[in-house]
């Protein structure tokens, strides 16, 4: 998670490039791209330092890479960078559910089940 968010740190910084040459029709995707490097740089650092402590997180940046991923293979023949993106993403989508698996996170979901009695009998 830690390459991830330094990767994602970088693409930030050499994104300003695509900002600088936009047109202005372009300019706000550019910038929402732009930004998106630093939420999930950020995402990836938190997720990297204590993986088990957000509920949802994990599953929300699978979500967004699976479904960029997906929609950049259906789009590869019409737009032009649709495969770097989809081969990306793609990638990113393996190494969060293998990183997902592999730390458990899928167990942080029990706090909202603590506290509760698993005794349908007990007085209410």
């Amino acid at each position: 998670m830690i390459v991830g968010a330094v990767s994602a740190l970088i693409a930030f910084f050499t994104g300003f490039e695509n900002i600088s040459s936009s047109s202005s029709e372009q300019l706000i995707v550019e910038l929402w791209r732009l930004f998106g490097f630093i939420v999930f740089s950020g995402i990836f650092a938190l997720l990297a330092l204590k993986p088990e402590q957000y509920v949802g997180i994990w599953e929300i940046a699978i979500f967004h890479k699976l479904a960029m991923a997906i929609s950049a293979i259906v789009l590869i023949p019409n737009v032009e960078d649709a495969i770097y993106i989809a081969i990306v993403d793609g990638i990113l989508v393996i190494l969060l559910l293998t990183a997902y698996l592999l730390t458990g996170s899928y167990t942080s979901w029990r706090v909202f089940t603590r506290g509760k009695s698993n005794n349908r009998n007990a007085p209410v």
